[in-house]
């Protein structure tokens, strides 16, 4: 069982979920109880250092557990717990019921079968840091192991938290490695240094990418839906439109400063065949003031355009996605 947080503009709400076989290798989650938003008012604490469940929550986690209620909730509530409790099952943790051992023969298939190239290349930069991908091979199975019977919603889910440990100057890495970005440049320095390409260039990419990802039955385990991005994967269009660089670097300046002055040949420009009526009704400013605007003053106001447009804060999702496309296009011109 895992806890899945439902963002709705700039409100949260919970539910404890379990992912189930549906077909062979293939997984679906069900919601085994609604928290709310507040999954504290299911849990009662007594001295600070015990914490006691509601009724009806540990009924339904029984119903669909043959295991004890109170240990599954335990991990699944865990950041809900009282500091005191949260303490006290952390010195447990070293004794963790997960394998640890060498794969079976039977994981090794599981895995094979179960796990998502794109599963395989997050795991294979939020393990070993590495942007370049062309060693994924590499990366060892036994990392794969928790992804094992896990429904895509678990899994991402999974890799939300996981996430979490990156900084800001590390989404443009992370989302070129893990969308292989790298095969469309053919600079020496482009399997590991993108700061050193044209944003503009790698972003022409990524949203082909993103689309094919999303259209991938494989990758959704057959799951039923529609041809609107998921809410599961915007995080990656925010990652990298909002990507903070790093302090600067003298060898990725060089870098780039060297390929711009011995590039010789520049491929013409490219028109977006976008009206000036159409960009101004999107971006609800005069083409002209838009024109007039620079990289970080455009940024800003997609930023803020989008803050509004975002699905998960109750905007339009076609409006959203075509600003992204926009946005796109004009910093081109810049």
């Amino acid at each position: 069982m895992y806890l899945a947080k439902l963002q709705s503009g700039f409100t949260a709400s919970y539910q404890i979920r379990q992912s189930y076989e549906a077909k062979e290798n293939s997984f679906n989650f069900r919601i085994v109880f609604d928290l709310g938003n507040n999954p504290g008012q299911f849990i009662q604490s007594f001295a600070d250092h015990v914490a006691l469940f509601d009724d009806n929550l540990q009924q339904a986690v029984s119903a669909h557990t043959g295991k004890d209620s109170e240990t599954v909730l335990e991990r699944v509530l865990h950041d809900f717990l009282p500091q005191e409790v949260q303490k006290r099952l952390d010195s447990f943790r070293g004794r963790s019921t997960f394998r640890t051992g060498p794969l079976t023969d039977a994981e090794k298939d599981q895995i094979a079968a179960q796990v998502h190239l794109f599963d395989r290349r997050r795991l294979y930069y939020l393990r070993y840091g590495a942007v370049d991908q062309s060693r994924l091979a590499r990366l060892h199975e036994k990392s794969c192991r928790p992804l094992l019977g896990q429904s895509r919603d678990e899994r991402e889910f999974y890799f939300t938290a996981e996430e979490k440990a990156l900084q800001p100057g590390q989404y443009l890495q992370y989302v070129y490695a893990i969308f292989n970005l790298q095969r469309y440049f053919h600079q020496s320095f482009a399997p590991w240094l993108p700061e050193s390409l044209a944003f503009e260039e790698i972003a022409e990419h990524f949203e082909p990418e993103l689309c094919r990802l999303n259209n991938d039955p494989q990758f959704w385990q057959n799951e039923q839906r529609g041809h609107a991005l998921h809410h599961h994967l915007t995080r990656y269009l925010f990652m990298f439109f909002d990507y903070t660089p790093d302090r600067r670097s003298f060898f990725a300046d060089f870098a780039k400063s060297f390929m711009a002055g011995h590039r010789t040949f520049r491929w013409p420009e490219k028109k977006t065949g976008l009206s000036a009526e159409k960009i101004s009704a999107v971006f609800a400013t005069p083409f002209e003031q838009l024109k007039k605007m620079n990289r970080a003053q455009l940024s800003r106001l997609y930023r803020s355009k989008a803050m509004q447009l975002h699905p998960d804060r109750g905007g339009d999702h076609d409006l959203f996605i075509e600003l992204t496309a926009l946005y796109t296009e004009l910093l081109k011109t810049k």
